[in-house]
């Protein structure tokens, strides 16, 4: 065999990987050495940048404000890639500026901010440069927006609302402002008129949109609550004109009301009924909160009544499950207690009656005489029961009942031709307890009891069996 020593022969690679820039040139070499009967194949490792998305535009911005974006930076090749960034433009800042990646699940966020401040109206455009060791050279991703004239929403109208309040209650306030550019706008309250804005809004909203917020002040005295808008680039308006709110001494919540009372367990859609009360200081009407799941939320609100009146409430499940039923009592003036410990209920499924015994009677019998069928079974709910003979010769009992669960139902019946029948009987619970099971469950059939009715129950007298009868009489005397 011909032996090779010390030939190289050089393949020139390029490497493609998705979106995003690519530019990693590879080689992979094949080296025959002295001694060798084939080939040894070595591949170079080699890293490959690859980034997207590759430029944002952030189109109208304000002066003053600073936006954010990002990109993601990973390894579409080999080996370990490491990047590192450049800015030249002051108002551009990437973070982080460097990083390294080994594969395609590695990647790197870097956000990049702008700040317009100082910015002259106009399109502005500029980069971060991107480089890494893959040898493929400065990549860029470009940025363009464009800063155009903002102006602040218009100072909002004075605040609507009431002007004597009690302490620890909640209070509704209304107010609303325009903006000239259109910008959605948040509010924020200055509550001591320093100039200060101690509560903002969450959300931005649309301009000219009425406001309404929910206040609740703690401690007595006055207070001057003025308003502010702030439009989505941050410009804000001046604040309004201030409303002069008096706070006196609070209001005694109710007393916390007592663990309802009521059952313990329960069928799905059947409704409970459940009692409480409380008691309020202030000698107020309460009314009460009830939340049926635990959860701490009020599903439902009674009426007011009288200072210490009992009161009842019914509700009825359709999941079964374990509930934690809690009241809260709420006076007049919006002051609510705590919430009442649980009274806890488990609603099971409406289960069927349990099979019914055998009907227990005679299996052999002559056709045309009455015969009485006994049968019972129980439910696990505790319903009342009615049953159903099939006495197999085209008929039955109907539904008859109620019994209370457990208890014997009988029915009897006359088979009024010879022949051979499986008699058998199911059970129908009533859930409602109305005398209705129309809408109960039902149980299984019963295993069948065999009956025979061989003969016929015939009465009939001929002449002489009359005359036999008469000299029996005789011979009695």
């Amino acid at each position: 065999m011909k032996k090779y020593k010390h030939i190289i022969i050089a393949i020139t690679i390029m490497l493609f990987m998705g979106a995003g820039a690519s530019t990693g040139l590879g080689d992979a070499f094949i080296q025959s050495e002295e001694n060798w009967d084939g080939p040894i194949v070595q591949a170079l490792l080699i890293p490959d940048l690859v980034y997207y998305p590759m430029s944002h535009d952030f189109g109208n911005v304000a002066e003053g404000q600073v936006y954010h974006t990002s990109f993601q930076i990973w390894n579409g090749g080999t080996d370990l890639l490491t990047w590192s960034l450049g800015i030249v433009d002051p108002w551009i800042s990437p973070f982080p500026t460097n990083g390294d990646s080994i594969n395609i699940l590695d990647k790197d966020t870097i956000t990049v901010s702008i700040d317009t401040t100082g910015l002259s109206l106009g399109v502005h455009t500029g980069f971060v440069s991107i480089s890494a060791n893959d040898g493929g050279g400065l990549r860029y991703f470009n940025i363009q927006c464009n800063v155009s004239t903002n102006n602040p929403p218009n100072t909002p109208t004075p605040l609507v609302g009431p002007t004597v309040v009690e302490e620890g209650i909640w209070y509704n306030y209304s107010t609303s402002a325009t903006d000239p550019d259109s910008d959605y706008i948040k509010y924020g309250i200055d509550a001591d008129n320093d100039d200060i804005v101690d509560i903002w809004g969450v959300n931005y909203h649309p301009s000219g949109t009425t406001m309404i917020f929910g206040l609740k002040f703690g401690g007595t005295g006055s207070l001057h609550l003025r308003v502010i808008a702030e439009d989505t680039h941050g410009a804000r308006s001046g604040f309004s004109t201030p409303l002069v709110v008096t706070v006196t001494e609070g209001n005694d919540a109710p007393n916390t009301p007592s663990t309802p009372t009521g059952p313990s367990t329960g069928t799905l859609d059947t409704s409970y009924t459940f009692s409480t009360s409380a008691t309020d200081n202030d000698g107020d009407q309460i009314k009460y909160g009830w939340d049926w799941d635990g959860n701490g939320i009020v599903d439902e609100w009674t009426g007011y009544v009288n200072s210490g009146q009992s009161v009842d409430a019914t509700h009825s499940w359709t999941v079964p499950g374990t509930y934690h039923v809690k009241v809260v009592a709420k006076d007049t003036h919006g002051a609510e207690s705590d919430f009442s410990i649980a009274k806890t209920i488990t609603i099971v499924g409406q289960s069927n009656p349990n099979k019914p015994s055998i009907p227990d009677g005679t299996s052999s019998g002559k056709a045309g005489v009455s015969y009485s069928y006994t049968t019972s079974t129980t439910d696990a709910n505790g319903d009342n029961i009615y049953y159903l003979f099939d006495w197999d010769d085209g008929t039955d009992s109907g539904w008859i009942g109620p019994y209370t669960s457990g208890q014997i139902a009988s029915s009897s019946h006359i088979w009024s031709a010879q022949g051979s029948y499986q008699l058998k009987v199911k059970a129908k619970d009533d859930p409602n307890g109305d005398g209705d099971p129309s809408d109960g469950t039902e149980s299984p059939w019963s295993d069948a009891l065999a009956i025979s009715m061989p003969k016929t129950h015939t009465l009939y007298q001929c002449p002489w069996f009359i005359k036999f009868q008469h000299l029996r009489q005789i011979f009695q005397l």
